[in-house]
C-alpha cells in the first residue's frame, strides 16, 4: 500500500463509476453492469498493466500495489449505472413522478412512505426526469434527506459483505479449498507482492493469439457492417431461440466468450450440473404448464416459472445452512476470538481482525433491521426479508468463489420470499410500500456487492501481512467516492441534460421491468387487498430442500455422483436461458480437453481461453468508441453481449 497506489486507485474508483453511466446514458451503447466481476473494471484495467509493464522499474507499480487499485476499482464500480445507481434513484423518485388520479399511488403508496425515504415533492422529481433550465438552482433540499440515509445504508450493506466474507475466507480457502478462479485469474494479471504478473508473456502466446482473433474478429465485421450495406451484419435482431415444444420455456443458443473464458476454470462436475438442471428445469415448466398447474405469475426478477424458483432457492437454504455447519469449527474460534480474544486463533492475515468483522457485522445489521423498520415494515417481516437475503447473498457469493461463473442471479428475491410468506394481512400497506424500497438496492437478482467483496479477502493475500489491514478503509472510501460521483452525475445529467425519462434506462422511463413497475405491483396488491401467504410456493421451497439434502447425501455416499446440488440450487436463475449453450459449450470443450490430452494439454489451453476474455473486452472497448464518435445518443452497440 503506498501514496500512488491509493491516488491512482482514487482515480479508478471514479473512473470505473462513471463511464458506464455514460456510456449507457448519454451515448446509449453498451452497459457494464451485467456481471458480477464488472467489465467497468477489466476494460480499463488492461491498458493500465500495459501501461505499468512498458515503464522503467524506478517507476513501474508492484503487484501489491495493482491489487489495491484493483481492489478499489471492483467495489466503486458496484455504484455505476444500472447496478445500484439508477435503480436507488428510479425507486426513489418514480412514486411522485408516476402518481396520477387514475392509478392512484398517492393515497397507495405516498401517505404510506416516510418522507426521508423518498423524493416526495413532485417540482423535483419533474425536473429530473424531464430537466431544468440552465440556469434554474438544482433543487438539493428535496434531495439531500432521502440520499444522506440510503447513503448511510449502503455503506453498511457494503460493510456487512465485507464482514462476512472475511469470516468466511479461511473456511472457504484452507478447509473447504474453494479456487476462488475470479480472484486467481486477476492476481495472475497483476502479480503479488513486489513480483509482476504474466500479461506480457499471455499476449505473446499463440493460443492466447488465437483466442483474442476468435473473438475480437466477427465483432470488427459487425461494426464495419454499420457503416455500409455491403457488409452483412452478424448479429440478429431478435434473440436466437429454439422452441422446444408448445407450453415450454424457449432455449436461447448464445455464445457469451467471457462465460467461456471463466468456464474453463470451473470444475466439469458443476459445468454439466448447472446446465443438466437448467434443461432438467424448462422440461419440469414446460410439463407443470401442459398439466394446467398453476401458481400465478412470477415475481419481479425472479424465475421464469415460480415453481422452479422457490425450489431453488430452498436448494440454496440448505447449501447455505449447510455450508454453516460444515464451518461451524472454525465460526466457533471466530467468535472466540473476537468475544474472548483468544490468543490461540491467528487473524493476523485477515484484512479485517475477527473482532472488527464480528462487533462491526453486529452494528451494520442492527441499522439495516432498524432502517426498514422505521420506514413501516413490521419486524418479523423485516427479519424474513433480511434472512432471505442473507441466504441469497451468502449463498452467491459462495457459488462464484466456487465457480468463476459471472453471470448468475438469485432464483427468487428476497421481496418475493417476504411478499409469500406474509401476505398483505400481515405487512400491511406501510410495510408492502417499504418492501417496494428494498428494490432500490436487490432489483434484478444481483446481490449487490457481495459476489464481488468475496474476492478482496483473497486478493489481499497478495499483500505483503503488515499492510493487508489498509485494504478495508481504502475500499470503503472507493466505494462512498465511487457512489458520490455517479449520483452526482446521474442528477446533473437527469435535472441540466436530456432529463433522465430519455436515457433509454428502464429504471426512469416507466416500463413494466423498471421502478414504475416495481411501484404499479405494490400499488396493485395494496389496492386489491387479496394478497395472502402463499403456501404452493412455500412448499415447492419445501420440495427443494428435500431434493438437495437427497443430492448431497448421494454425493458424500457415492463419491462417482456427477450430479452437484450446486447446479439445481441456480437452475431457475433468469440468466441461465442465456448462459445454457454457453455453459454447455465450455464443458464439452473441457471432457474432450481432459480425456484426449490430459492435464498438461487443459493447461496449455489456458491462454486460448484468456483470449477469449482480452478480445471480448478489446472489442467491446472498441464499440464505445465507434457509438462515441458516430452514433453517439444512438448507439449500435447496446445489446452486444454474445453471439
Amino acid at each position: 500500500m503506498t501514496k500512488r497506489a491509493f491516488l491512482i486507485g482514487l482515480l479508478m474508483s471514479i473512473l470505473v463509476s462513471l463511464w458506464p453511466t455514460y456510456s449507457t446514458y448519454v451515448i446509449q451503447s453498451i452497459r457494464a453492469d451485467y456481471a458480477h466481476i464488472s467489465t467497468a473494471l477489466l476494460i480499463p484495467l488492461v491498458p493500465l498493466l500495459l501501461i505499468n509493464r512498458a515503464l522503467s522499474e524506478r517507476f513501474r507499480l508492484t503487484g501489491s500495489e495493482l491489487i489495491v487499485i484493483v481492489s478499489m476499482g471492483m467495489v466503486a464500480a458496484l455504484s455505476q449505472g444500472e447496478y445500484l445507481t439508477a435503480y436507488f434513484l428510479g425507486v426513489v423518485s418514480a412514486p411522485a413522478y408516476f402518481a396520477s388520479a387514475e392509478n392512484g399511488w398517492a393515497e397507495a403508496l405516498l401517505t404510506r412512505m416516510p418522507s426521508w425515504t423518498i423524493v416526495e415533492e413532485h417540482k423535483a422529481v419533474v425536473a429530473f426526469y424531464e430537466g431544468l433550465p440552465h440556469d434554474a438552482a438544482f433543487p438539493w433540499f428535496q434531495w439531500a434527506m432521502p440520499l444522506l440515509w440510503w447513503g448511510i445504508l449502503f455503506v453498511a450493506i457494503t460493510l456487512a459483505n465485507l464482514f462476512i466474507v472475511v469470516i468466511f475466507r479461511r473456511q472457504w480457502t484452507e478447509h473447504e479449498r474453494l479456487p476462488y478462479p475470479l480472484a486467481t485469474g486477476l492476481l495472475e494479471l497483476t502479480g503479488e507482492g513486489d513480483q509482476l504478473g504474466t500479461l506480457t508473456r499471455l499476449f505473446a502466446n499463440r493460443r492466447f493469439q488465437v483466442g483474442f482473433a476468435i473473438v475480437f474478429l466477427p465483432f470488427i465485421w459487425e461494426i464495419a457492417s454499420w457503416f455500409t450495406i455491403l457488409i452483412p451484419p452478424i448479429q440478429p435482431t431478435t434473440d436466437r431461440v429454439l422452441t422446444f415444444a408448445r407450453g415450454f420455456p424457449n432455449f436461447m443458443y448464445k455464445l457469451n466468450p467471457v462465460t467461456m473464458a471463466f468456464g474453463y476454470f470451473t470444475e466439469s462436475t458443476v459445468l454439466f450440473s448447472i446446465w443438466f438442471f437448467y434443461a432438467l428445469s424448462v422440461l419440469q415448466a414446460g410439463t407443470l404448464t401442459r398439466f394446467g398447474f398453476e401458481m400465478g405469475s412470477p415475481d419481479l426478477w425472479c424465475a421464469f416459472h415460480p415453481a422452479l424458483g422457490w425450489q431453488s432457492f430452498g436448494g440454496l437454504v440448505v447449501l447455505v445452512l449447510s455450508g454453516l455447519w460444515v464451518g461451524r469449527d472454525h465460526l466457533y474460534s471466530v467468535f472466540r476470538k473476537a468475544f474472548k480474544g483468544d490468543p490461540q486463533v491467528d487473524d493476523t492475515e485477515e484484512i479485517v481482525s475477527y473482532r472488527g468483522a464480528v462487533f462491526g457485522l453486529i452494528g451494520c445489521t442492527l441499522y439495516c433491521v432498524f432502517f426498514f423498520w422505521h420506514a413501516g415494515m413490521p419486524l418479523l417481516p423485516v427479519l424474513a426479508f433480511w434472512f432471505a437475503t442473507a441466504v441469497l447473498y451468502l449463498g452467491l457469493a459462495r457459488i462464484i468463489v466456487e465457480t468463476g461463473l459471472i453471470f448468475m442471479r438469485t432464483p427468487i428475491t428476497a421481496q418475493a420470499f417476504t411478499w409469500h410468506l406474509f401476505g398483505l394481512p400481515d405487512l400491511g400497506p406501510a410495510g408492502a410500500a417499504a418492501i417496494g424500497l428494498s428494490y432500490s438496492f436487490f432489483a434484478d437478482g444481483k446481490t449487490f456487492g457481495i459476489t464481488t467483496i468475496a474476492h478482496v479477502p483473497r486478493l489481499g493475500m497478495g499483500i505483503r501481512r503488515e499492510r493487508r489491514r489498509l485494504i478495508s478503509p481504502t475500499i470503503t472510501i472507493a466505494f462512498i467516492l465511487g457512489t458520490l460521483a455517479v449520483w452526482i452525475y446521474t442528477l446533473y445529467e437527469g435535472n441540466y441534460g436530456v432529463g433522465s425519462y430519455n436515457f433509454g434506462s428502464v429504471s426512469f422511463n416507466g416500463s413494466g421491468d423498471g421502478a414504475a413497475g416495481i411501484w404499479a405491483a405494490v400499488a396493485g396488491r395494496v389496492q386489491t387487498a387479496e394478497f395472502a401467504t402463499d403456501w404452493k410456493r412455500l412448499g415447492w421451497m419445501g420440495f427443494g430442500m428435500v431434493f438437495t439434502l437427497l443430492l448431497t447425501f448421494l454425493r458424500h455416499r457415492f463419491p462417482g455422483f456427477k450430479l452437484h446440488p450446486l447446479g439445481f440450487a441456480i437452475s431457475a436463475s433468469g440468466v441461465m436461458m442465456q448462459s445454457f449453450v454457453s455453459l454447455f459449450a465450455v464443458w464439452l470443450a473441457k471432457v474432450l480437453i481432459l480425456r484426449i490430452g490430459g492435464l498438461a494439454t487443459y493447461r496449455r489451453n489456458i491462454p486460448l481461453f484468456m483470449g477469449f476474455l482480452m478480445g471480448y473486452l478489446a472489442a467491446m472497448a472498441l464499440i464505445i468508441v465507434v457509438d462515441f464518435i458516430w452514433f453517439k445518443g444512438q448507439g449500435k452497440g447496446m445489446y452486444m453481449n454474445g453471439w
